[in-house]
């Protein structure tokens, strides 16, 4: 040992040098190569329309050692296939082209869960059996020919509950009081088949159509369909079966751009600050002081078509909680519902209940990044994030269809405008 040096030396079969890594230039020509039996016919109509060059290209089938014996007669079209490419000059798209050229079938989960109930069970058992299996949707088919119709969510149980608390707050006697499992009983609104709650809503005009898609159309399809009717889960339907394969939601559609990312180049819009992007809500918040009643805080859910709402204090807007729909699934598991009390009485006793999986609080610094936030997202697997300063006051609000929507369709409308960087 070397005492002047005061530590082992190192000889050449331990000694590393680290090479120089060329940096990335994003100005490279990228390209996506693509299988043209495989890829979504309203992927590529959807390409096209946006004005991007797709050309065709043939490749051997096979690998080098793979190659069928010369002497055996191969047809060309046995020996060769044919792939498309496409150029991506602008970074900005290049989770559109991903999704435009992604069949719904792919973003598929290896583990799903689906809950299908005939339309002549009630509501109210229909609504047990989405809580006891931690669901927040279930499909609804006909009862005599087995076809999928409908769906029955959340947001069907909460009307349910308004429509109920109010009818009571009309009449004297019971103005204020409770609602226990007897009155479900004697009231034949919660205990009405589904096909007759549904044709209550239609009369109403708040029926909303059976939206869904098929395994083979694009994933893009999928994302402008639930923007377009502003929903938050669809139906994914095998064309050969009339099945539902699974229920595609943002998460979802996040979680397979995540997996692909790391394969693919960033937008420059990752690298801005969120305040400084047209996405989300930064103006005219909704939100909850912490006395504001458990029925004005549904009111707000289901009129506003949104998932959740903050609850702030109220002098100084700070972030303390969220109520989302699913929270009101707390009301299956009590003895009376109660729908004068605070918001905050309403979330301490949800938070007694078992066998419900909500989301928490997250918040994130209004100045973070957008691929901070997204990071944000993923870990934390959530719906929402507000969108705190340095004193956790509420600035504002990104939810995931705000993501999914800036990502993948704030491109294509660009490009149609003639806008591109």
């Amino acid at each position: 040992m070397n005492n002047s040096t005061g530590r082992l030396r190192r000889n050449k079969a331990t000694t590393f040098e680290s090479p120089t890594i060329p940096k990335a230039f994003f100005d490279l020509q990228h390209h996506f190569i693509f299988s043209k039996k495989k890829a979504p016919v309203d992927g590529i109509e959807a390409i096209q329309r946006d004005g991007a060059a797709i050309s065709e290209h043939a490749v051997v089938k096979y690998a080098n050692d793979e190659r069928p014996d010369e002497k055996e007669k191969q047809d060309l079209e046995n020996m060769f296939k044919t792939v498309l490419r496409i150029g991506v000059q602008n970074s900005d798209i290049v989770y559109t082209h991903l999704l435009q050229l992604s069949q719904c079938y792919e973003a598929m989960a290896r583990n799903n869960k689906l809950i299908v109930f005939t339309n002549d069970i009630s509501v109210r058992k229909a609504f047990n059996g989405l809580i006891y299996n931690c669901m927040r949707t279930g499909l609804v088919a006909d009862s005599k020919t087995l076809e999928i119709t409908g769906v029955l969510s959340v947001t069907d149980f909460i009307m349910v509950l308004m429509m109920l608390w109010k009818y009571r707050e009309n009449l004297d006697e019971l103005k204020g009081t409770p609602l226990s499992h007897e009155d479900f009983r004697q009231m034949d609104i919660a205990y009405m088949p589904i096909s007759r709650w549904k044709g209550c809503l239609e009369t109403k005009g708040q029926l909303k159509p059976f939206i869904n898609i098929g395994l083979k159309e694009s994933i893009f399809r999928a994302v402008e369909l639930l923007t377009k009717y502003r929903i938050h889960r669809l139906p994914v339907m095998d064309e050969n079966t009339g099945d539902c394969a699974y229920i595609l939601t943002h998460r979802r559609i996040l979680h397979y751009i995540w997996k692909h990312c790391a394969l693919l180049p960033k937008p420059e819009c990752l690298s801005h600050r969120v305040v400084d992007l047209e996405m989300g809500t930064w103006k005219n918040l909704l939100y909850a002081d912490e006395q504001t009643p458990l029925i004005e805080c549904l009111d707000m859910l289901i009129d506003n078509n949104i998932s959740g709402i903050p609850v702030v204090e109220k002098n100084t807007l700070k972030v303390v909680e969220v109520y989302t729909r699913f929270d009101a699934a707390s009301a299956a598991f009590s003895d009376h519902i109660d729908l004068s009390v605070t918001v905050t009485r309403a979330i301490q006793e949800r938070d007694y209940q078992s066998g419900i999986r909500r989301d928490g609080v997250v918040t994130a610094h209004y100045t973070t990044t957008l691929w901070s936030l997204i990071e944000v997202f993923i870990d934390k697997n959530v719906h929402r994030i507000f969108m705190v300063d340095d004193k956790t006051i509420l600035k504002g609000i990104i939810s995931l269809s705000d993501v999914i929507e800036f990502l993948v369709l704030r491109p294509t409308k660009r490009t149609a405008n003639g806008n591109t960087r």
